[in-house]
């Protein structure tokens, strides 16, 4: 359980995630459960994999083009002012914010 919640906090951190894992990995080698160390290994590098590459762009990136670092600071800052369910209102303020302020930076084409 401490694991898995260490996992989750840490995987808004880049290479955060797979850290916590590999270490779980490396212990379970050392108490010689090696079929396990290399099972949870797999397939945390298999999870990691999907929502890096699949999940995060769909969900967090596509239409807004936020770099990482602002999608991260916008997650941070929303926990940080609203709770828990600042991890959904921080990256979307910023992403509104975003978009107007580049909307107002645009020439004027008329």
């Amino acid at each position: 359980m401490t694991l898995g919640a260490a996992t989750g906090i840490l995987a808004t951190v880049p290479f955060g995630a797979p850290l916590i894992f590999g270490l779980a990995s490396l212990f379970l080698f050392s108490q010689s459960h090696t079929e396990a160390a290399i099972a949870l290994l797999a397939f945390g590098s298999a999870v990691v994999f999907v929502a890096d590459h699949f999940l995060r762009p769909i969900l967090i990136g596509g239409a807004a083009r936020l770099p990482f670092l602002w999608v991260l600071l916008g997650i941070f800052g929303g926990l940080e002012t609203f709770g828990l369910l600042g991890l959904f209102l921080g990256p979307t303020i910023l992403a509104t914010l975003l978009a107007l302020w580049r909307e107002w930076a645009r020439p004027d084409t008329a």
